[in-house]
């Protein structure tokens, strides 16, 4: 009988260690649900920065590709034929209006100005002569033809210098001179061209709009452009004129659009990539860090007035660099989150960065 016990015993100091396990193990199961809230408080203190939305037209770009020219090109030509006598350019020079280019020889007409400036002096003269003499002495007749001579000398001499200036050839504007192969003692036909001559002081972009945004082209609107060859460089300008009708093949509108070239760097003939602004209607804008996506789309954190947060969905319309146009159930003036938002959930109290 004296052994049952002692088994019994050895049962029961084996059995204290199996119950200090159970309790053990029941206090690590017990910990990954105090983790989750010790998580949850934490995420409760969540301090997110805060922006108040603002409301602004829906800023949208229509793009696209024209040639330049200078606002005023012109090829020279000449009005009358000739042997040239003298060129008086190099192709690229800055030339100014009325500028004599090149000349034509002009002996005929040099001599053609000298009998017409004699034969105004004579008929000059007997003007004066007439008109010192007594009434008398000299008949209405004779004053009237001697009026009359004078009339005629003054026309013949304007003719005549008229004559003398064709065979020069001037600049009808600033601007600057092409290259030319003309020399002296080349035969100049009428017509025949001389050089080009551009005034690239401004730029003339022509380009071409679709019929959708047609009517929102309007003159004087804000216009960028690049080069093609050189595409990080903006050049800013305007339209200019907006055509009248829809081309019925193409179903755009001609624009015209001018960039300012005052250090003439803009070579007309060159492609341009144009981007004109067009103003829609308001809606909220938003920094690009509050939008939020998931699977539903993109959404943004309003903030409440007990300082939780609700999900509002948002359709983004257009990019403005960092800002975004959004199409939401925002109102001017609310607040949002801004930075902090991705751990957030629906209902969550936030706290305010500097509060």
């Amino acid at each position: 009988m004296s052994s049952k016990p002692r088994q019994s015993n050895r049962l029961r100091r084996f059995a204290r260690p199996a119950g200090l396990f159970s309790a053990a193990a029941t206090l690590v199961l017990l910990t990954p649900a105090a983790e989750a809230q010790r998580v949850r408080r934490e995420a409760a203190e969540t301090i997110v920065s805060i922006y108040d939305v603002k409301a602004e037209p829906v800023s949208e770009r229509v793009a696209a590709v024209g040639s330049g020219r200078a606002r005023e090109q012109v090829t020279l030509t000449t009005r009358v034929a000739g042997v040239i006598s003298e060129v008086l350019f190099k192709g690229g020079d800055k030339v100014e209006k009325g500028q004599v280019l090149a000349k034509l020889a002009s002996e005929p007409e040099a001599i053609a100005v000298e009998t017409a400036e004699a034969q105004r002096a004579q008929a000059f003269d007997a003007v004066e002569r007439y008109r010192q003499l007594n009434e008398a002495a000299v008949s209405r007749v004779a004053k009237a033809e001697a009026d009359t001579a004078l009339k005629v000398a003054d026309a013949v001499l304007r003719r005549a210098r008229e004559d003398l200036d064709r065979m020069m050839i001037k600049a009808p504007f600033s601007g600057i001179i092409g290259l030319t192969n003309l020399q002296v003692g080349d035969y100049l036909a009428v017509g025949n061209p001389i050089a080009p001559l551009d005034d690239r002081t401004t730029i003339i972009i022509e380009f071409s709009v679709p019929e959708a945004v047609a009517p929102q082209i309007k003159t004087d609107m804000p216009m960028r452009a690049s080069l093609a060859a050189r595409p990080g460089e903006i050049f800013n300008g305007k339209v200019a004129a907006v055509g009248t009708r829809i081309d019925p093949v193409t179903r755009t509108l001609s624009v015209r659009g001018e960039i300012p070239n005052p250090d003439l760097k803009l070579i007309p003939g060159s492609t341009f990539s144009v981007s004109v602004q067009l103003s829609g209607q308001k809606s909220p804008v938003v920094p690009g860090l509050a939008i939020q996506w998931d699977r539903a789309g993109a959404y943004v954190w309003r903030l409440k007035d007990d300082g939780t947060v609700e999900r509002v969905d948002a359709a983004i319309l257009a990019r403005d660099g960092d800002r975004v146009f959004i199409e939401s159930a925002l109102q001017p003036g609310e607040k949002i989150v801004n930075e902090g938002g991705g751990l957030l959930t629906a209902g969550q109290k936030v706290k305010q960065l500097g509060s």
